[in-house]
């Protein structure tokens, strides 16, 4: 495990440290940045290294407000996440890098390659944030909709009331309403829904912007899908995708969570060897 701290700056006589945390998993001779989704942390890459691991040396990090990664409660802005990584790839001698991002994960990644697109190889997406704000992003971080929203993470009985009577009615699926009791069934999880969608928010494009600036570069993009998946739904992500340019797109016949399972890490092994 790697600990990358910077002195953020004093607050009420405090200073506020920002610590990312990664892990190095494999000794290949290729670079992979892995960014996970939401709820997550590096550790679920471990299992990756059994068939990644001798092509890749997979650097996986904790995002900010997962796992061991903290810093200040406040907007992450792109010149700071790319000061983070610049820490990185000082650090490590990295020239090239692969990146990969899952969900929550996929804006990290892209943020990564737009910051650093001579260095970037290639990016593969997994049903990623960040390409079109999904519903429950909008409603996180629309200013006429935060504090109503907020209000629900801060009153877990109200939120379950809204679940409950969304089962009668079916205002959303119920695979988004058990999606919702799983990533907010706890104090934690609710805050840090609440915090990751608005404080993340700014590493993000609008879609005009994102669309020129994947035209503009060349490095090899692929996005994976899920056909059943009712978080980043295929219909609505790949106009845009179509739009950006040279995607190569894969649909699994799958749901939003059972996209980093074995098939996808054996679709990762046939890209590196298309590169061997």
């Amino acid at each position: 495990m790697t600990i990358l701290s910077s002195s953020t700056g004093m607050n009420d006589g405090m200073k506020n440290e920002t610590t990312l945390i990664y892990s190095k998993i494999g000794n290949g001779n290729q670079i992979l940045l892995a960014f996970h989704g939401f709820g997550q942390d590096k550790n679920f890459f471990n299992s990756w290294r059994k068939k990644l691991g001798d092509k890749y040396t997979i650097y996986a990090f904790d995002l900010f407000y997962h796992g061991e990664s903290h810093r200040q409660y406040k907007k992450l802005s792109k010149q700071e996440w790319k000061d983070h990584i610049i820490k990185v790839i000082e650090k490590e001698g990295i020239e090239q890098f692969t990146l990969l991002g899952y969900s929550l994960g996929g804006r990290f990644a892209v943020a990564t390659a737009l910051s650093f697109p001579n260095m970037t190889k290639e990016i593969i997406l997994i049903a990623p944030d960040g390409i079109y704000l999904t519903i429950w992003f909008k409603l996180a971080t629309t200013p006429i909709v935060r504090s109503a929203f907020k209000y629900m993470m801060l009153n877990p009985d109200k939120l379950e009331k809204w679940i409950r009577f969304n089962d009668k009615v079916r205002i959303v699926n119920k695979y988004i309403a058990d999606f919702i009791r799983k990533e907010m069934g706890t104090p934690e999880s609710r805050k840090r829904v609440y915090i990751s969608w608005n404080y993340f928010k700014s590493i993000g494009y609008k879609r005009g912007k994102l669309i020129a600036l994947f035209q503009k570069h060349t490095f090899k993009r692929r996005i994976i899908l899920g056909s059943k998946d009712y978080v980043i739904k295929p219909k609505s992500i790949l106009p845009i995708i179509e739009k950006m340019g040279n995607f190569e797109v894969t649909i699994l016949d799958k749901k939003h969570h059972q996209l980093l399972d074995e098939d996808t890490v054996n679709l990762i092994r046939q890209y590196s060897n298309l590169r061997t």
